[in-house]
């Protein structure tokens, strides 16, 4: 069989792939918070390359220390992107949070979404306590209301509170710190509406204001003709304008596998290529002059470039579109060079410029499931056809042209469809836990139909828009039918039984023994006849993982430990309880009153998928407040629950009624639990009911919250709800047994809770208080602080250590910070 030219290209005679390699790790290094400045490092490259010098003599020296230096720029570049060294005019000098009016031009077009929108702002001068000096800064601004009349290039002044974007610090959590650091963005703020705002002047690149112009133009025309849904695809397809799709819509589009065709990425941009060389090609050859005074080939890529990059500025020019004009301009470029046969070493090219250009693109996941997906699909077509020729000329197809020719592009489709699966598989487990299988079949219905017919009808319809309007309208009625058909097809696809693989989150380990079984096979494919070694590594790396599996489920299924992790949720609650055996229990979990954030979704559900946890059996609701109910509804939804634990009592708002119906559907049974409830047994583990009092007409909301106190062994944990004074009286009153080790600060640590007698009652080792970061109810208390060192606690702020950990044996316990302990 013919080697594939990736194993020709990166073993004899190309040092890019090598480098390419290099340096994407060298910036996952980074990312991670490995810096290569470190002593460590340092003497560990000084050690490789002399051991490499001793084996391999000077020209391997002399390529080692070219391999550490790409990787020490790569590490150093993102270093300096997450942790950059502000000028002194710089806004993160600031003390923050900080309140001023700023001043600033909006550098990109602003977004808007169902519930919210974005605008970014270049500040230029700001004004502090009445005075005014020049600045600097990036700034995200969110506004709960933003009216669509902002634009790129507005000068702007807005009074803003200023401070420093945070991550919610957790296992797992998504790193939204760096992805903005990332942008060059180290400041954030937030308004309910834009009325504050004023409008100074405008200023910026004049053919970027006029594209966006255009831009605007085609999405009112898109509105203005055609149904709210089919209008945002639309805009998602043509303006790369993503943010108007409905959250159901979007996941019916990830649930059939075909998500990627609503970011204007590679395929769209390789669409838009291949139709202006097809153009090009066909306009120039109706001239024989220049059939024979000009290699067509070369010409028409050449006259394709200008149209790549219009369709890239109208796409909204963001760095995921250019990342894939940059991917096609390296196949092109590879064209009129006379290389276009290397397509791995076109790819590693287009990395290496991206992760150069952008520090950390290859932590975006658009990026990796871009080059990924390409790779595999070229590779196994490499295979593929030498091996479709054996078996045509073996079958005697060749005699059939027309039934060749069929099933030829039968069978390419059912590789490509298979490679860009198994490629991107293992990926999206650990970005999106899930494997759409149904992309094998959805993609040769839809992307058709919505990757390329609805894009050709709505770019000829925008083509139109000037010229002539009514042919525009047509054009556009057409691209609405194909995308409605679309549409439909996306959501009967979705809803569709077993039409998607959900998975827990893979490890790194696990991740890269994925993609070395996968990458084993192609080997085996090709070397098992001429190497023994080559022959049994699939089977090695197979044993390998069957070996990691057969460790998470004895630790997940056997273990007899008691774990608990209090989640940093914000300013509200959330406790994972890892029963003995294999039992999950969630108590609280956490909520904001903003739409667009779920913390079921967010935070805890990504830590239960990298705990290996897909099935919570109890979710626990200490009382019907958004805080602590909103993030349940989404574990209801996801994570089969057996059983809700309340206390009864109910809330009249449409996300608490949302919440019982999604119950409900599920089957979850409900509940009810009061002091009076006999004490319950779950594993080893005994649960006493200690509040409220059954008959509790007098209690509000907070006081009426449930405590439930937890027995491991020797170890005790007291989870307390929203409790208060009164709760906490009623409590003491009844001369139930409250010592415990392990605390849960009630009402996040409010001035209103934590009395003294409850404090000195229970008597915790450990205390940890759920709050938000800077708070504007001020928790905890300095008061309450005091009390519980006083009383020797340790108290642990989830808002300043991130989440926490305890781990009980029944007899002693350990306790785990995410951050370190202030």
């Amino acid at each position: 069989m013919q080697l594939p030219s990736f194993f020709l290209s990166s073993f004899h005679y190309s040092y890019l792939l090598i480098f390419t390699i290099t340096y994407l790790l060298g910036q996952m290094c980074a990312a991670r918070g490995w810096f290569c400045s470190s002593p460590f490092w340092l003497c560990g490259f000084g050690l490789l390359t002399s051991f490499v010098g001793l084996l391999g003599g000077r020209r391997a020296v002399i390529v080692t220390i070219y391999v550490l230096a790409m990787f020490v720029l790569a590490n150093l570049s993102l270093q300096r992107t997450l942790y950059p060294h502000f000028p002194p005019h710089h806004l993160r000098q600031l003390f923050l949070p900080q309140q001023v009016i700023v001043e600033g031009v909006l550098f990109r077009e602003p977004e808007h979404f169902l519930h919210r929108g974005r605008l970014y702002l270049e500040t230029l001068r700001i004004w502090q306590d009445g005075e005014e000096r020049p600045a600097t800064g990036k700034v995200l601004l969110t506004v709960r209301s933003l009216v669509d009349r902002w634009h790129y290039g507005d000068i702007l002044r807005i009074p803003l509170a200023l401070r420093e974007p945070r991550n919610f610090h957790n296992p797992s959590s998504f790193d939204y710190e760096g992805y903005l650091a990332r942008q060059e963005i180290y400041l954030s703020a937030f308004l309910w509406d834009d009325t504050v705002i004023e409008h100074v002047g405008f200023t910026g690149n004049y053919v970027r204001r006029q594209l966006e112009q255009f831009r605007r133009t085609v999405g009112a025309f898109f509105d203005a003709h055609l149904d709210d849904q089919t209008a945002a695809v639309l805009r998602a397809l043509i303006i790369g304008d993503e943010g108007l799709i409905r959250k159901d819509l979007r996941e019916a589009f990830s649930r059939a596998g075909v998500a990627h065709i609503l970011s204007i990425s590679g395929l769209h941009i390789s669409l838009v290529a291949a139709a202006a060389y097809s153009f090009w090609w066909w306009l120039l050859s109706r001239s024989r002059l220049l059939l024979l005074a000009l290699p067509m080939p070369k010409l028409a890529s050449f006259l394709a470039l200008p149209l790549v990059l219009f369709y890239a500025g109208l796409a909204g020019g963001s760095i995921a579109t250019w990342r894939s004009v940059i991917m096609v301009f390296a196949y092109l470029f590879a064209s009129l060079i006379d290389r276009q046969g290397e397509i791995y070493r076109s790819l590693a090219f287009a990395a290496l410029l991206i992760s150069f250009l952008w520090p950390g693109a290859v932590l975006d996941i658009s990026f990796q499931l871009s080059f990924l997906s390409v790779f595999s699909i070229f590779l196994g077509t490499e295979i593929f056809f030498p091996w479709w020729k054996k078996f045509s000329e073996c079958h005697s197809l060749h005699l059939f042209p027309k039934r060749e020719r069929i099933f030829r592009w039968g069978a390419t489709y059912v590789v490509v469809s298979v490679c860009a699966l198994l490629g991107t598989a293992p990926l999206t487990a650990v970005h999106f836990n899930q494997v759409a299988l149904a992309g094998v079949l959805a993609n040769f219905l839809i992307v058709p139909l919505l990757g390329s017919a609805a894009v050709i009808l709505g770019l000829l319809a925008v083509g139109f828009i000037f010229l002539n309007s009514t042919l525009a309208t047509v054009l556009l009625f057409c691209a609405d039918i194909v995308t409605q058909v679309g549409i439909w097809l996306v959501e009967w696809f979705a809803s569709l039984p077993y039409v998607t693989l959900h998975s827990v989150t893979p490890t790194l380990l696990e991740l890269s023994l994925l993609y070395g079984f996968l990458f084993s096979l192609v080997v085996h494919s090709i070397f098992s006849k001429q190497s023994s070694l080559v022959r049994f590594l699939p089977y090695v790396l197979l044993g390998l993982l069957l070996a990691d599996c057969t460790f998470w489920i004895w630790s997940r299924c056997f273990h007899q430990d008691l774990r608990v992790t209090f989640l940093d949720v914000g300013q509200g609650d959330a406790a994972v309880v890892e029963l003995p055996g294999s039992q999950v229990m969630v108590i609280d979990g956490g909520g904001f009153a903003s739409e667009d954030f779920d913390t079921g979704e967010a935070i805890i559900a990504p830590f239960l998928w990298s705990r290996k946890i897909s099935q919570v059996d109890i979710l626990v609701m200490s009382h019907p407040q958004l805080d602590h109910y909103g993030g349940l509804v989404y574990l209801a939804e996801h994570f089969f629950p057996r059983e809700l634990w309340s206390n009864g009592e109910q809330a009249q708002s449409g996300r608490f009624s949302h919440f019982k119906t999604v119950l409900t559907k599920r089957g979850v049974t409900f509940r009810t639990l009061c002091r009076e409830t006999s004490e319950l047994q779950l594993s080893s583990i005994h649960v006493q009911v200690l509040h409220p009092p059954c008959q509790r007409t007098e209690l509000d909301t907070n006081n009426a919250s449930l405590v439930l106190r937890l027995t491991h062994g020797r170890i005790d944990f007291l989870f307390t709800g929203d409790i208060e004074a009164t709760g906490e009286n009623l409590l003491l009153a009844t001369g139930s047994p409250l010592s415990s080790k392990i605390l849960k600060v009630p009402h996040h640590g409010s001035r209103t809770s934590s009395t003294v007698a409850f404090v000195n009652a229970v008597d915790p080792q450990v205390a940890i208080a759920s709050l938000g970061y800077r708070n504007r109810f001020h928790f905890p208390a300095r008061e309450v602080i005091l009390r519980y060192k006083k009383q020797g606690s340790s108290l642990f702020r989830t808002d300043q250590v991130g989440a926490v950990t305890v781990i009980s044996n029944g007899d002693k316990y350990k306790t785990y910070s995410y951050l370190p302990l202030l």
